[in-house]
């Protein structure tokens, strides 16, 4: 394969070397970070995935099913995680009471969401395992995927919040990408 797209590469040069002269050169130096090496063109393994959902992320696009599909066998880790900030909040202004009702319609919620995804994922060949818990939406997933077996982090661009004109992705999901060193996928 490295040798093809070797070969390419220069086949490439050749064709357009005469056409566009020094043209082409200054695109290929001024964009050369941009444009991908022969290595890149290959598909990462991916064995293992992490999925953050909440009720910000909204329905999953038929792409990203699309796309895991193409890692058949993989595990994929559905992760609810309900923020514990939140709950304490709501605990300290309107009682123990009423945040236990919180928790138990949030963990219902996340139950049948979880289901939903692991259903459509299970379909796809993927062995999907779900969790829920209480903690930070930020923190926890960087914790998984520093500590946790993931290849990739599969997650919503509102995940956490929801988004708005001046800002296309949620600030939990800013802080998310900028800590995790391994690929992520956001949609």
């Amino acid at each position: 394969m490295g040798r093809d797209m070797d070969i390419f590469t220069r086949l490439i040069q050749k064709k357009f070397r005469g056409i566009a002269g020094e043209r082409y050169e200054e695109v290929l130096r001024r964009y050369r970070e941009f444009l991908l090496l022969p290595e890149e063109f290959v598909l990462p393994e991916i064995s293992s995935v992490l999925m953050p959902i909440d009720r910000f992320s909204g329905e999953i696009p038929e792409g990203v099913y699309e796309t895991l599909s193409a890692y058949p066998g993989a595990s994929v880790t559905v992760v609810y995680i309900s923020e514990r900030k939140t709950l304490e909040i709501i605990e300290q202004t309107l009682g123990r009471e009423e945040a236990e009702k919180l928790r138990k319609a949030k963990l219902e919620f996340a139950k049948k969401l979880s289901e939903e995804i692991a259903s459509r994922l299970e379909k796809l060949g993927l062995r999907v395992e779900r969790k829920y818990f209480i903690g930070s939406k930020s923190d926890d997933v960087i914790t998984m995927m520093e500590e946790g077996d993931f290849d990739l982090l599969v997650v919503s661009r509102s995940y956490g919040s929801e988004v708005s004109r001046t800002s296309p992705v949620s600030p939990v999901v800013m802080k998310i990408v900028q800590h995790v060193v391994k690929p992520a996928m956001v949609y």
